[in-house]
């Protein structure tokens, strides 16, 4: 149990971390490896995906562009195909360099399968593959190139002056 609380603390900041740090410009693609990991915080169960050659989206500083979404993909999939219930902590893992993911994926499921308290499942690609989303550059004001009208909060009312 307290394992578990761990697990999800680390992932809690880990995604504040990388969400802080996160750069401004615009993402380019890229080939990665990447495989999933979901862990039940409500029962013993965890889930490795099989690694995945993919065409993504890389921000400037090394970070997966909409690394949430491919998360979202595992948690969603678990939720309906795999009918698991209860608080899902999913967690993407990606390298440009096949080896480094290998060696990762590795030493994930090591990790979790000496854990005699948790039930490792593997899916393979045959039961989940990553599907690759598309990018889409934020909205901003600026874009509205001074179209944009203010809003009820930013308008000043003029009044009279009260005269003495």
């Amino acid at each position: 149990m307290m394992l578990r609380r761990l697990l999800f603390v680390l992932f809690a900041s880990l995604l504040a971390t990388t969400a802080l740090h996160a750069a401004d410009k615009k993402p380019r693609k890229a080939q990665v490896y990447m495989f999933g990991f979901a862990a039940s915080l409500a029962d013993s169960a965890c889930v490795i995906t099989d690694l995945q050659q993919m065409e993504v989206y890389l921000q400037s500083n090394g970070f997966l562009a909409d690394r949430s979404l491919y998360s979202l993909q595992l948690n969603n999939h678990l939720s309906t195909k795999e009918h698991m219930t209860g608080n899902l902590t999913c967690a993407v893992f990606f390298n440009k360099n096949k080896a480094k993911a290998e060696k990762r994926l590795q030493k994930v499921s090591k990790r979790y399968r000496t854990n005699s308290d948790l039930t490792v499942r593997f899916l393979g690609k045959d039961e989940f593959t990553f599907e690759t989303e598309e990018w889409v550059e934020p909205y901003t004001a600026a874009d509205t190139e001074g179209n944009a009208q203010p809003t009820a909060d930013t308008t000043k009312k003029k009044g009279k002056k009260k005269k003495k």
